[in-house]
């Protein structure tokens, strides 16, 4: 389905304001960057949400994810420079970096071992990796159960 110029606006607006804030917008904050009453915005972002758009609600008015960058703290976190985000696993970490354009790290901890794990991108490229990352869902199913995968 085809986004409206402004749900793209929209979606343009709370990437940006993520990349520099590091955090995502509330909806009053999105609402009012819309010029649109907190209802009417959340009318966009349920239809963002329903057409995979990237832009996903908790079930409420906020957001959950402006994916690859995760609205509440997980196990992912993300340091670059002065940024610090958060994604919803290590494929979205590091798809922060590439987005962000940025060299950083991605300390995590294997969730069957414990062990601890930094992934380094410096340059665009992956240049420390510990282990090895496994993904039990295909990609082309993650949309199935976001929590899950």
């Amino acid at each position: 389905m085809e986004m409206t110029p402004e749900e793209k606006r929209i979606r343009l607006f709370i990437y940006e304001f993520v990349m520099w804030s590091d955090r995502c917008p509330t909806l009053n904050e999105i609402a009012e960057e819309a010029q649109r009453t907190p209802l009417a915005t959340q009318q966009i972002l349920q239809k963002l949400d329903s057409v995979h758009s990237a832009i996903v609600l908790s079930g409420s008015t906020n957001l959950w994810l402006a994916d690859p960058f995760s609205a509440l703290p997980t196990s992912y976190p993300v340091f670059a420079g002065e940024h610090h985000w958060f994604g919803m696993c290590v494929w979205d970490a590091l798809g922060i970096l590439a987005l962000a354009k940025v060299d950083g790290h991605a300390p995590t901890q294997c969730p069957v071992s414990g062990q601890d794990l930094d992934l380094r991108v410096e340059g665009g490229a992956l240049t420390h990796a510990d282990g090895v990352v496994h993904f039990a869902v295909p990609a082309a199913r993650w949309w199935e159960d976001l929590a899950f995968t």
